[in-house]
């Protein structure tokens, strides 16, 4: 299992080290190769792709699920949502909990 936090102490004892060692190019090669365990914050989300589930989508899902040989993932693209929602809304229309 990783554990990058650790991994960075660790590496950062190595670097002093190796500094009070006098091994500078080693030491600013493995600084280097720290910079590389951080991760710059996302700047944005995506944009949900799925509209909202509305009592009108939900008679919509049902509507097709019962006129069509449409399958769940069918019926989500139709109605551009996502397909567990899909089979949420027929899971509940089915009695399912």
């Amino acid at each position: 299992m990783s554990n990058i936090p650790l991994a960075r102490k660790k590496i950062s004892r190595v670097i002093e080290e190796l500094m009070k060692k006098g091994e500078d190019d080693l030491a600013e090669e493995l600084c280097e190769a720290m910079q590389l365990l951080f991760r710059r914050s996302p700047v944005r989300r995506m944009p949900n792709k799925s509209s909202v589930v509305t009592v009108d989508m939900r008679k919509k899902i049902v509507d097709l699920a019962k006129t069509t040989d449409l399958h769940a993932a069918e019926i989500a693209a139709v109605l551009k949502v996502n397909p567990g929602r899909v089979s949420e809304v027929l899971q509940k229309h089915a009695g399912v909990n």
